[in-house]
């Protein structure tokens, strides 16, 4: 397995072109708009890949039957990059049964467990009847472009307003930030949703109109917007298909973790 430099990620594009989840975060990384790191079988003409976006998820996609792909893949994240991350845990996603079942021999020894996140496709259909979200803001709020003057005062939205794909929008009250939504990933004509509301506003439909903001930017754009949640995360599921977003078949990942 051989590490591909940034210019060379594109040469994995075939390996994830058909891939049914997480298409901006695995797009994110091949097209540069997120760093991150790409492994290949072959650098010249790779029929397997894994690949990971800084500080998050793991995927792998191509021939799942290339056995030395496989060992090198088990030894690359538990010698090499567990060891050193700050975090020692692995979510690793796979796009096919045969591959999920190929993970199961492999990292078996590893005592790795099979966990699901819960996917959504978004229907603008549906999401037609938020069309009127300025005429919902409270008296006293307001909705704003997260841009450079925000970022001043708010180190965290850096990343947005440092790059030519990203954005996100947040509702003020006064100068606090009471809720937002941004595209931690952008890929491949999408955009991965990330969204917060402040504690001690939840239960206002506040995230709705903030959200509602994000997706229409995302449409006039042309970016489809993507939501995915851990299922224990049943406000984030409601808020989903509050917004549009129908739900699809849980996706299986692969688990571990430090003392698990």
């Amino acid at each position: 397995m051989i590490e591909l430099d940034a210019s060379e990620f594109h040469k994995v594009t075939p390996i994830f072109r058909g891939i049914d989840h997480n298409i901006a975060v695995v797009h994110s990384v091949i097209e540069g708009n997120n760093p991150g790191r790409v492994f290949a079988d072959n650098p010249l003409a790779p029929t397997s890949a894994f690949l990971f976006p800084e500080g998050t998820f793991f995927y792998v996609g191509g021939n799942e039957n290339d056995s030395a792909f496989g060992q090198s893949l088990k030894n690359l994240i538990f010698d090499d990059i567990l060891p050193h991350a700050a975090e020692k845990e692995l979510i690793l996603f796979s796009f096919s049964d045969a591959w999920r079942n190929r993970l199961d021999a492999l990292l078996r020894e590893k005592s790795v467990i099979r966990i699901h996140r819960k996917v959504f496709t978004f229907s603008p259909e549906r999401f037609s009847v938020h069309k009127q979200w300025r005429d919902r803001i409270p008296d006293g709020f307001c909705m704003r472009q997260i841009d450079e003057q925000l970022a001043e005062r708010q180190p965290a939205y850096r990343p947005i307003v440092s790059s030519s794909k990203k954005f996100g929008f947040c509702l003020l009250r006064e100068d606090q930030v009471v809720s937002d939504c941004v595209s931690i990933f952008v890929g491949k004509g999408e955009a991965e949703i990330d969204i917060h509301t402040h504690e001690k506003y939840r239960g206002r439909g506040l995230a709705t109109l903030t959200a509602s903001a994000f997706i229409e930017a995302c449409l006039s754009r042309e970016l489809r917007p993507n939501w995915a949640c851990w299922p224990e995360r049943r406000a984030s599921w409601a808020l989903a298909k509050k917004l549009g977003f129908e739900e699809k078949p849980d996706v299986p990942a692969h688990y571990w973790a430090e003392n698990m």
